[in-house]
């Protein structure tokens, strides 16, 4: 069984909870991966229930797709007919990766809806500005973070 959790410990998982609730994600699952994030050792369904105080369906669920996401997985515990989990060591990549998925959606939107009112002959200047903004925007921010992955991996070898 995990240590008590501490009020520093308590406020790092609400914190996370709130986190990538702006993410889009449920509460729920920040709430989950901070749990995993400040604990010691792998924790079991049960033990992550009794934690969060949520109903063991609730949990069953986000670990699923949390881990279907590659932000936590099972891995081995003390009772070995039992299912553990633990934070993915993958996790923050594959958050960055999950936003720049959003990132790609913004431009592809941006770019699309200029495209089509350009086609459209519409008039109407301040929206195409908006879309023309955007547009440049995610564009930029996309090539900002370009190589990211390859620079994460070889700070990870040093």
């Amino acid at each position: 069984m995990p240590a008590r959790l501490t009020a520093a410990r308590k406020k790092f998982i609400s914190d996370l909870g709130n986190l990538y609730a702006s993410y889009g994600l449920n509460r729920l699952h920040g709430l989950l991966l901070g749990l995993l994030l400040a604990a010691e050792e792998p924790m079991s369904l049960d033990e992550i229930c009794k934690a969060l105080n949520r109903s063991k369906g609730l949990i069953s669920e986000a670990t699923r797709r949390l881990a279907l996401m590659g932000f936590i997985r099972k891995t081995e515990g003390p009772k070995s007919r039992r299912d553990y989990y633990i934070a993915d060591h993958e996790l923050f990549i594959n958050v960055f990766h999950f936003n720049m998925a959003t990132v790609r959606k913004n431009l592809a939107i941006a770019g699309a809806s200029l495209d089509a009112l350009v086609a459209s002959g519409g008039n109407a200047p301040r929206w195409k500005d908006n879309l023309e903004h955007m547009k440049n925007f995610y564009e930029q921010m996309n090539e900002f973070y370009a190589g990211f992955d390859e620079l994460w991996s070889k700070k990870l070898k040093q």
